[in-house]
């Protein structure tokens, strides 16, 4: 389906709920503490880019409403309506995906910097090294963590259950292969982009057996 049938509904509804247009996909709201700008880029019209959430802080860095200038980011909708090119979705399948949306996002739009920190596990810090990492954790009055142990990669394959994704430096993941690689055992597909420096980790969905 075209682009602007796509994002037309999402557009609106956005606008409407309060959010500006930043620059190309991306779309951002200034969050109640007034100090934290909520950035959601929507689904660009390319198989595989559905939506992706970012947060700026205005005394942490760029402060633009840019989601590839955000501190961090989350992928719980990076796989819903990400592939026009081969479905075509309705309105309503679109205003539903982002109201439901919405409704998760909710207290991180109301609230801002510390409903975020109540739920950081669910984020991501993008491209940056382990002491700007540290830095954000510190931001948040939190204590810094091992990003290699088994522990850890636990608890991030337990948050991607749903389904999400990881992304870093082609230099990162090399400098630490046998810990990324690991992922695969947990049913991971590592995608590496060697053109643009890139490694991205994709998780999906596996539903959670119950014993009787």
């Amino acid at each position: 389906m075209k682009k602007s049938i796509l994002q037309k509904p999402i557009k609106r509804i956005l606008l409407e709920k309060g959010f500006e247009h930043t620059k190309n996909d991306s779309y951002a709201i200034v969050s109640g503490d007034s100090k934290t700008k909520i950035i959601l880029n929507i689904p660009s019209g390319k198989n595989g880019r559905g939506f992706v959430l970012g947060a700026q802080f205005s005394d942490f860095g760029k402060f633009d409403g840019i989601i590839t200038h955000a501190v961090m980011h989350q992928f719980d909708y990076a796989y819903q309506i990400a592939y026009p090119e081969t479905y075509e979705y309705t309105e309503e399948q679109i205003e539903e995906v982002l109201h439901k949306l919405l409704t998760d996002y909710h207290s991180y739009i109301t609230v801002g910097a510390s409903a975020i920190k109540e739920r950081i596990d669910e984020w991501t810090f993008g491209d940056f090294s382990e002491r700007e990492r540290a830095l954000i954790l510190q931001y948040f009055g939190l204590p810094g963590i091992d990003p290699y142990s088994e522990e850890y990669q636990k608890e991030k394959v337990d948050l991607m259950s749903n389904g999400g994704m990881l992304s870093m430096p082609l230099s990162e993941y090399l400098d630490h292969k046998d810990f990324y690689d690991n992922y695969k055992e947990y049913g991971a597909k590592i995608d590496v982009d060697e053109k643009n420096s890139k490694v991205r980790i994709h998780f999906f969905y596996k539903p959670k057996l119950y014993s009787q």
